[in-house]
């Protein structure tokens, strides 16, 4: 029995931090190559690890001597900003509503008050996710939070709460099969419910009790299946990819693991390296650049449909109040989540006063417009981040057949990656799709953190930045300068001379065109290429083609602002190929409201 009284001292707080990021530190790998659910995006793991990381980098810039709430809101708070991937945001928006459930720094917490924060952690989950659904890390989340109330209902203490709740949400995850009828087709069982099962093992530990042993982990496992036809995806989840994972204090050798039978076999055809494609540049209808055509199929690496994805791309972004933000808090967020269900599906929103959101959509402009739309006048939008879901799982060497052994950590990384950095919202998609992921930097420069963030969402060891403006040129040299242990898998970063979009754009279609060392590709394309722009007045645009022009150039890009006369583009494209006969043209459409012309020749 208890009397109610005991707390948990900051201390033990800090140590349950630590203890996650190493417990989920052992567990990624496995748990990366088992995802298959929503989509087989071979990164559960992975977001949890980076989500939790950033939380304990928040952690430990606190003084010490703070008391126990002021820890968790650390932990919470930085989970949130560096949240990934649908299973980092509910990670994070549990770890907020476990520690604003006590909203007095000095009160104790007992046992009954810990039963409180696993109830306030679980409704805090559902609420964030737009569309729920069972046999996720939302039921284990609902599982451990009864599981603690009952036990401390009964009298249990406080160590035995905590034991309850994850006892709870262990069970809720060995039955997820049996409410989600992907995962049962597939044999697994969910991989971001399995996340916050160590999560809250490492809890228990860090408070004395058992944790739970090999054979309990290992139960995440279970019989290896293959599916054959098309694969299985539930559009609308906000939960997390499910996997069969084993992890925590001991990682026994595991059964092989399994993904849904063909979800992976295009991508399998798809390199990380991959850019925007020459020929379809070359492939651009000259004249006016219809947003609404879709995408070029020579960029698409295929139809992502054939890839068992709920969305070609994966959005996400900070959404921060310009004043207090918390009075509308809940209609805010709600708006948000609703405004993405249009365009997308995986839809989270979590956070208050500062949000993270997060959704797979084929349309990124449209989802970060929405965004726009619902925050004017309330709120910014920052840390734009865009990745194309198929080329990033063909980055981390998935395949489909599970006969292998568990992939070694070694070979879930990929050497190379790209980050493009860009002001067009036009461009995203196309730069995404080259495998680059993509840091929109519509309003303002980005700040060296986000541009760290973006490297590190590559998944690499060493990331190429093509910096877009000489205002993001400096923040990513700054970036550079702050990699260090706990960024991922990052070791370093180059910062390319790629002071226009344009430079990013042919610096990506040269890498396109080599197998291997696409980072010197790009630095000799970037030597070659001159931009200027200028506005869309007959007066200006011949002189500035003049001087721009060579004899021996032979791909003219014109990329207009959407306030551009179609008329003024077939001028340009007239005086161009009068100066250099036979020159190629490309039109991109920058997505840009204004009415000018830039103009890159290479």
């Amino acid at each position: 029995m208890t009397d109610g009284k005991e707390h948990i001292e900051p201390a033990v707080v800090r140590a349950w931090v630590t203890e996650t990021v190493r417990t989920l530190g052992e567990a990624r790998a496995r748990i990366d190559s088992a995802n298959v659910f929503p989509v087989a995006d071979a990164d559960t793991g992975t977001n949890m690890l980076l989500t939790v990381t950033e939380g304990a980098r928040a952690v430990a810039a606190l003084p010490d001597g703070e008391p126990t709430d002021s820890v968790l809101v650390a932990f919470a708070r930085g989970a949130l900003l560096g949240a990934r991937g649908n299973s980092g945001v509910i990670l994070s928006e549990f770890l907020r509503g476990f520690a604003g459930a006590v909203t007095s720094a000095d009160q104790p917490v007992g046992s009954l008050r810990v039963a409180t924060r696993f109830e306030a952690a679980a409704r805090a989950s559902y609420a964030a996710v737009a569309a729920p659904v069972p046999g996720t890390i939302l039921t284990a989340a609902s599982g451990g939070a009864s599981a603690a109330r009952a036990a401390a209902d009964a009298g249990a203490d406080l160590t035995g709460v905590v034991v309850a709740a994850r006892d709870g949400s262990h069970r809720a995850m060995l039955r997820s099969p049996s409410e989600l009828e992907v995962l049962s087709r597939a044999g697994v069982r969910d991989a971001g419910a399995y996340g916050l099962v160590l999560v809250l093992d490492a809890l228990c530990r860090v408070l004395g009790a058992d944790g739970l042993d090999g054979a309990g982990l290992e139960a995440g496992v279970t019989e290896t299946s293959r599916l054959g036809g098309a694969p299985v995806v539930v559009p609308g989840h906000g939960g997390s990819p499910a996997s069969d994972v084993p992890a925590g204090p001991v990682l026994p050798a595991l059964p092989t693991l399994s993904v849904a039978g063909g979800t992976m076999d295009a991508m399998a055809t798809l390199t990380t390296d991959a850019s925007v494609d020459p020929r379809a540049r070359a492939g651009l209808a000259v004249g006016h650049a219809d947003p609404s055509a879709g995408p070029s199929p020579a960029l698409t690496g295929g139809d992502p449909a054939a890839v068992g994805l709920d969305g070609e791309f994966e959005v996400m972004f900070v959404v921060e109040s310009v004043q207090d933000g918390r009075r509308d808090a809940p209609d805010l967020a709600a708006a948000l989540r609703t405004a993405l269900q249009e365009v997308g599906d995986s839809v989270v929103v979590v956070g208050d006063g500062v949000w993270q959101a997060h959704v797979h959509t084929d349309d990124p402009g449209r989802a970060v417009a929405a965004a726009r739309q619902v925050a004017a006048g309330r709120a910014g939008l920052r840390q734009v981040c865009v990745r194309h879901l198929a080329t990033q799982v063909a980055a981390r060497g998935v395949h489909e057949d599970p006969s292998a052994a568990a992939p070694h950590p070694e070979q879930q990384v990929p050497a190379h990656g790209v980050v493009a950095i860009t002001s067009a919202p036009g461009l995203v998609p196309d730069l995404a799709r080259s495998g680059a992921v993509v840091l929109l930097a519509a309003d303002r420069a980005p700040e060296p953190e986000e541009v760290l963030r973006v490297a590190v969402d590559t998944s690499a060891r060493f990331v190429t930045v093509l910096p877009g403006s000489a205002a993001a040129a400096v923040a990513a040299r700054a970036a550079a300068s702050r990699v260090e242990p706990g960024a991922g898998d990052l070791q370093a970063v180059e910062v390319l001379d790629a002071p226009t979009d344009l430079h990013v754009v042919a610096a990506l279609a040269a890498a396109q065109l080599v197998e291997e060392d696409q980072a010197e590709a790009m630095r000799a394309a970037l030597a070659d290429v001159r931009a200027v722009q200028v506005a869309a007045d007959g007066s200006l645009v011949r002189p500035a083609l003049e001087d721009l022009l060579r004899p021996d150039d032979e791909v003219l890009t014109i990329m207009p602002g959407r306030g551009v006369d179609p008329l003024v583009i077939d001028v340009v494209v007239g005086i161009a190929r009068q100066r250099v006969p036979g020159i190629e043209v490309v039109v991109l459409d920058s997505g840009r409201d204004h009415a000018d012309l830039e103009l890159g020749a290479e």
